[in-house]
């Protein structure tokens, strides 16, 4: 596979997919099927979706709403060791594609590093930090921040759409291991 030139940004919108439709995978998972998310004055979370357990069931709990209306699950993105998360105006990126190994170089000159996350789950959630945010979930988002398994960051006010970032794919492998998550302030 020839190696990706040096980015002119932090990514590359000619390389952008669309991210998966959570409800095609599982209906009953309660997802929002949107990729845009909107910040205004809050803070933005990423962590492992794991960390939110069973809290999407029931369907309509107020928690359940909160991450369907406020937030957006991005699957396919297993990633056990940290990787930074980069941010240059208009991009936010998470360099996960495996041909990166753990040489984040190539973005040094194009980001700053806000912190690092892991993945081991599959799936990231992007969530919007608003006052109203339901006790319980506020509960659980605060514990994976202090164990260190989220990051917490403050962006520029606006609407954000999220993105694959898809690298080319080495013959028999998947794909989903040759891609970053970007997200592109619209």
């Amino acid at each position: 596979m020839p190696k990706n030139p040096k980015p002119l940004t932090l990514a590359n919108p000619k390389r952008f997919r669309t991210i998966q439709d959570l409800t095609q995978m599982r209906p009953d998972c309660g997802a929002s099927i949107d990729d845009i998310f909107v910040i205004d004055n809050e803070f933005l979370l990423i962590v492992d979706l794991s960390h939110i357990g069973g809290i999407l069931n029931p369907y309509n709990s107020p928690s359940a709403s909160y991450v369907r209306t406020h937030g957006v699950i991005v699957g396919s993105c297993v990633k056990n060791d940290p990787c930074p998360v980069l941010w240059s105006d208009p991009f936010l990126l998470l360099p996960m594609s495996h041909h990166l190994k753990e040489d984040f170089s190539v973005y040094a000159d194009h980001g700053k590093v806000l912190g690092s996350v892991s993945c081991p789950s599959g799936s990231f959630l992007f969530l919007t930090l608003r006052k109203d945010m339901p006790t319980p979930l506020g509960s659980l988002m605060d514990e994976a921040l202090a164990s260190e398994n989220g990051v917490k960051i403050k962006l520029s006010n606006g609407t954000y759409r999220v993105f694959y970032e898809q690298f080319e794919v080495p013959e028999r492998a998947k794909k989903e291991l040759y891609q970053n998550i970007a997200i592109q302030r619209q």
